[in-house]
């Protein structure tokens, strides 16, 4: 018995991640450094249905993110950004030496394995990005943001178990224990 309770519990973890980000906090970090002017955001953020940060807000990363209508919406496993330009507006990120995103605390029980970054912002490609286990981090400097710009990290996990096939096996698990009784 005292095994499968071993077993169900390295179970629980795997089974909790399968939703991926929703319900889960997730750290979202802003550093910007000019050699004049330093800001380190964070934002803890709960992820749900619907966009969890809009700029012009309260968030702390819109200290830095100061262009007008700018949203960063998180889904089960994907992060997606928004620059919305009134009026056919542009903006850009600053030319200097640290001025990105950092994504922390991505998926407990599983780990990240890779990022597909899609993006309609000339010069964002995969060499400003990078990825640890629980991590993405995206380099912004001197990007320019045409009126409506975006990217979109698609991030991919270790296999879960499917929460039907964990169930069987749990099942299965337990009528070995019992048979061992007998």
């Amino acid at each position: 018995m005292k095994k499968l309770t071993v077993a169900i519990a390295a179970l629980l973890p795997a089974l909790a991640s399968a939703s991926g980000l929703l319900g889960s906090t997730v750290d979202l970090r802003y550093h910007y450094d000019s050699g004049v002017q330093k800001l380190d955001t964070l934002d803890s953020l709960v992820v749900g249905a619907g966009t969890e940060i809009s700029c012009p807000g309260a968030a702390q990363v819109c200290q830095v993110l100061t262009a007008a209508s700018q949203t960063l919406n998180f889904g089960a496993s994907s992060i997606r950004y928004d620059f919305n330009g009134l009026n056919g507006a542009t903006a850009g990120f600053d030319n200097v030496p640290v001025n990105g995103f950092a994504f922390e605390s991505l998926f407990t029980g599983t780990t990240l394995t890779g990022v597909q970054l899609s993006s309609n912002i000339s010069g964002l490609d995969a060499s400003r990005l990078s990825f640890a286990a629980h991590s993405v981090q995206l380099d912004m400097h001197g990007l320019a943001l045409g009126s409506q710009a975006f990217f979109q990290l698609d991030l991919q996990t270790a296999p879960v178990p499917e929460p039907a096939g964990a169930a069987l096996m749990v099942a299965g698990l337990a009528l070995l224990a019992a048979r061992r009784r007998h």
